[in-house]
């Protein structure tokens, strides 16, 4: 048995730019979302959509019925080691959030994320997960 994972679409160890177009197009999809608020105990879940529109990875996040659309970024931290990381700025309670995910193959292939989000000024990170919702 052969696993394969879309992690080699991600970094390169001689720098190279990550393949957006070809991890917009593996990512696009429906997903369940699980979450802890940052700075709080409280949790909640929800639904995200993500589409590849016109080169942009456009996000759909719907959470205790309330809709906020925007528009991911693929970045890297760590410095020199460069980890893939995905980005999304979006509002939630009528703040202002950033959050950063890191993403991986399910056992099935496809994509999870996990990540931190934040406020200004946060103490403690809320934490999101991502679990696709196969069709």
């Amino acid at each position: 048995m052969v696993l394969a994972s879309h992690s080699t679409l991600c970094a390169d160890p001689e720098g190279k730019q990550l393949d957006e177009e070809s991890l917009r197009n593996y990512m696009a999809g429906e997903y369940d979302l699980i979450d802890r608020k940052a700075d709080s105990t409280a949790t909640y879940a929800g639904h995200v959509t993500l589409r590849d529109q016109e080169g942009v990875l456009q996000v759909m996040r719907t959470i205790e019925g309330k809709t906020d659309k925007c528009a991911a970024r693929f970045d890297t931290v760590a410095g020199a080691d460069r980890i893939p990381v995905l980005r999304m700025h979006f509002l939630f309670d009528g703040k202002e959030y950033d959050a950063t995910y890191r993403w991986q193959s399910d056992p099935d292939n496809y994509p999870r994320f996990t990540g931190y989000v934040y406020l200004a000024g946060t103490k403690s990170p809320g934490l999101e997960a991502l679990f696709p919702i196969r069709q």
